[in-house]
């Protein structure tokens, strides 16, 4: 039995509360992607998580080798939300609030994700370097990939030097939290995403971690 000081401790913190909203709208997610859309590490969204599955109100599904949460009974949480969102009123607006309103197409579309890029463009990034065999993909989503015969052309059509990849892997899938699919991870993702916005390629958008492609960029990965 959930004691009910468990809940209330569990979503009097932003972080937390903004969790369950997610997941009230998406149905489920992987830990890196709530990581990213929330824009905190994985590392401290686990303990956020940790916190919220011990008061009942997340749960992991093993899926593969990764664990994506969702919520056990989501009509009661969207209850939750909705109550705490009425006798809160005007409430400031939340991370996710000014990420939406700042432009969810632009957020969607381009933006960073630690050191590399995200969102649609960073996934047709990926499907043009597996395309062009510059990278082997691994049997899952968020596998290593592996260099392939055709990434020394890419790299010199994209005008984009070889990454240094010291204890980094070169490439990793990394689940990209709206496109539901991967996107470029690793030193050269890292190392595109640095030549890109040294060329204009892409600009700062108009929210945090948002960006915006030239037309260029677009004809470049068509």
């Amino acid at each position: 039995m959930v004691d009910r000081a468990d809940v209330l401790g569990a979503i009097g913190e932003p972080i937390r509360f903004e969790v369950l909203r997610l997941l009230a709208d998406d149905g489920e997610a992987a830990q890196a992607a709530l990581a990213e859309r929330l824009g905190v590490t994985p590392s401290r969204l686990g303990n956020h998580l940790a916190i919220l599955r011990a008061a009942g109100l997340v749960e992991p599904v093993r899926i593969g080798r990764s664990s994506r949460y969702h919520l056990p009974d989501p009509d009661a949480v969207r209850a939750l939300l909705s109550a705490v969102d009425a006798l809160a009123g005007s409430a400031p607006a939340t991370s996710t609030d000014r990420l939406k309103s700042a432009g969810p197409s632009t957020f969607a579309r381009a933006r960073t994700c630690y050191d590399h890029l995200a969102g649609e463009v960073g996934v047709v990034l990926l499907d043009r370097l597996v395309a062009e065999r510059a990278l082997i993909p691994g049997p899952e989503a968020e596998s290593v990939l592996t260099a392939g015969d055709g990434l020394d052309a890419t790299l010199a059509r994209l005008e984009v030097p070889h990454p240094s990849v010291g204890r980094r892997k070169l490439a990793v899938g990394c689940l990209d939290a709206t496109a539901g699919r991967p996107h470029l991870g690793g030193a050269l993702g890292g190392e595109i995403l640095r030549s890109f916005l040294r060329r204009g390629l892409l600009l700062p958008g108009p929210a945090p971690r948002s960006l915006i492609e030239h037309p260029a960029l677009e004809r470049l990965l068509a």
